[in-house]
């Protein structure tokens, strides 16, 4: 694995603080290491990145100055209740955090790349099935595609091979969150010692209400193009569960990276790489 490039914990709180405003993000690529993007693009995309369960638009701090670099316009944003938003999660339902993103979708010209990791592959679901004429393109990163009815918590559950379900820690108001001792075997088992302090530090708590709300897609949904992005060494949704999902809802291609849960931060120059195909497709 290529050595990642050193960023001090001051400027990447920053860069997270930046990339949770929900605006465009002009920072410089982070270092040498992602080459993936040195060639301009013919047409510029505009990626919008949603993070999942406990992350924040931090999470993306490595992909995307490198999308940028690219030559296409990025815009990460935290979800209410998640990283730098103050909104308290006990009230935060799956259409909320939807809104969130059908907001900044209301002010774009064109349609956009909507890239969901985790239990975000839930809200773009959303966002599609409610704006579909706003999103070009759907990306699921080892995210839950799931059919109308289904939720975050049932299809959870029913994966066997992830110990994600046992890790979960209930708080009386409301709110779920992850054992710090379970975080990096099921999330960060490919990072560096760096990247797992820093995203231990900046996880927060989920409200049961996002988790527990069911996916409501139909015709609307059905129309926007859909690629998925497996991580065959994810210990929080596994391979076996991405796998039943996007042969029940078949994408137009499947890519598989050898990545953990958190392939922005252990794999990021594989996965720009993919989004930069998917971006081409």
């Amino acid at each position: 694995m290529a050595t990642e490039p050193r960023i001090s914990r001051r400027r990447f709180v920053r860069l997270a603080a930046l990339l949770g405003t929900g605006g465009a993000i002009a920072t410089p690529a982070l270092g040498g290491t992602l080459r993936t993007a040195k060639h301009r693009v013919r047409q510029a995309k505009h990626f919008v990145l949603i993070h999942g369960a406990w992350h924040g638009a931090w999470c993306w701090y490595k992909i995307a100055p490198a999308l940028q670099a690219a030559g296409h316009q990025v815009t990460a944003l935290d979800l209410p209740s998640a990283g730098t938003d103050k909104t308290p999660p006990a009230g935060v339902t799956l259409r909320t955090q939807a809104d969130r993103v059908i907001a900044l979708l209301d002010g774009t010209p064109e349609p956009v790349v909507l890239v969901g990791h985790s239990a975000g592959g839930a809200v773009i679901s959303t966002v599609a099935d409610a704006v579909p004429d706003k999103v070009e393109r759907l990306v699921y990163v080892t995210a839950f595609l799931l059919q109308r009815g289904d939720s975050v918590s049932a299809a959870g559950l029913r994966d066997r091979a992830s110990g994600l379900a046992r890790a979960l820690v209930l708080r009386p108001d409301g709110t779920i969150d992850v054992a710090r001792s379970a975080r990096r075997t099921l999330f960060y088992g490919d990072c560096t010692e760096r990247d797992v302090t820093l995203a231990d530090a900046l996880l927060t708590p989920i409200g049961a209400r996002s988790a527990l709300d069911p996916v409501v897609v139909g015709e609307r949904f059905s129309r926007v193009r859909r690629f998925y992005v497996s991580c065959l060494r994810d210990r929080a949704l596994s391979p076996a569960l991405q796998r039943t999902m996007y042969e029940a809802l078949p994408c137009e291609k499947v890519f598989a990276i050898r990545s953990d849960h958190s392939p922005f931060l252990s794999h990021p120059a594989a996965l720009v790489r993919t989004l930069l195909r998917i971006a081409r497709a």
